[in-house]
C-alpha cells in the first residue's frame, strides 16, 4: 500500500504545475491567411502563426477553429472561439458591440484594384469606378462602397459580382467577366510571383481601396488577455519569427 502511494506521488510530481490553457482561434478562408490545403485541410499564414505561437511558449495551446466571413460574429458570440487573427475591430465587430479587445498592430497591408492591362489604359482608369463592373469576395467590406458588405446592396448600387476568393477575382478580370476587382496586396504579391506569364496582363492600382492594420481580436475576460497576446507577438517579432513567416508567405521581400 505504501509502495503504491509512493508511486502515485512520484507520478504526480512529474506532472507540470499547471495544464496548458486551450485557446481557440477562429479563422476563415481568405488566402494567404487561411487556405484549403490537401484534402481540404486548412493551411496558410494564420495556421503558420498559430504553430509558431505554440512553439514559443507552453502556457497556452492555440487551436484553430474554422468559421466563415458571414458566420464569424455569431460563432464568436456562441463561444466557438476566443481569438481571431488578422482582423480589425472596424470589420463589423465594433458596430455589433461584441466583447473584444484588439491587440497591437502586427502586420499592415491593404487591398488594391486590378483591371486588364491594355495599351491605352493607365492609372486614370481607377480614378472613377462609376459604371464599372466590380468584383469582390462575398462577406467582405470595401472602401469604395463605404465598407458596405450586404450582397444585395453591393449588387444593386455597384454592380458588384461576388466570388469566393482572391483567385476567383483575378480569374474574372483575366476572362473579362468584370472590369475592376479588389484584391488583397498580400495575395496579389504571391500570385504575381507564381504566375510570371500572366502577371503582365494585369494593371494594378497605385492607390489602395483600404489599408489594413492587422490585429488579434481577443475575447474580453477570455482564457488569454490582450496583454499576453501582445507580449507573445512582440517576442516573436524581436526574434525574427514574424519576419520569417511574412517572407515564407510572400508578404515581405
Amino acid at each position: 500500500m505504501l509502495r503504491a502511494a509512493l508511486i502515485i506521488l512520484s507520478l504526480m510530481s512529474a506532472l507540470p504545475a499547471w495544464a496548458a490553457q486551450i485557446v481557440k482561434v477562429g479563422g476563415y478562408e481568405f488566402a494567404p491567411f487561411v487556405e484549403a490545403g490537401a484534402q481540404g485541410k486548412p493551411e496558410g499564414l494564420a495556421l503558420g502563426l498559430i504553430e509558431a505561437m505554440n512553439a514559443h511558449q507552453d502556457r497556452y495551446v492555440f487551436q484553430f477553429v474554422p468559421t466563415s466571413p458571414n458566420r464569424r460574429y455569431k460563432d464568436f458570440e456562441a463561444g466557438q472561439f476566443d481569438v481571431i487573427l488578422f482582423e480589425s475591430p472596424d470589420w463589423g465587430w465594433t458596430e455589433r458591440k461584441l466583447p473584444i479587445q484588439p491587440s497591437r498592430v502586427y502586420l499592415d497591408g491593404g487591398e488594391l484594384y486590378i483591371a486588364q492591362a491594355k495599351p491605352e489604359r493607365g492609372q486614370e482608369y481607377f480614378a472613377d469606378l462609376t459604371g464599372k463592373r466590380m468584383v469582390g469576395i462575398l462577406g467582405y467590406h470595401y472602401g469604395f462602397a463605404g465598407f458596405e458588405a450586404d450582397p444585395a446592396v453591393l449588387a444593386s448600387r455597384f454592380r458588384m459580382i461576388l466570388v469566393k476568393d482572391n483567385a476567383a477575382s483575378i480569374e474574372m478580370i483575366l476572362k473579362e467577366r468584370g472590369d475592376v476587382a479588389v484584391v488583397t496586396d498580400a495575395y496579389l504579391k504571391r500570385w504575381q510571383r507564381t504566375h510570371p506569364d500572366a502577371a503582365p496582363r494585369l494593371l494594378v492600382s497605385e492607390r489602395f481601396d483600404q489599408r489594413y492594420a492587422h490585429r488579434a481580436l481577443v475575447r474580453t475576460n477570455g482564457p488569454i488577455s490582450t496583454d499576453e497576446i501582445d507580449r507573445l507577438l512582440t517576442h516573436m517579432d524581436l526574434d525574427g519569427t514574424l519576419t520569417r513567416l511574412w517572407r515564407k508567405f510572400g508578404i515581405r521581400d
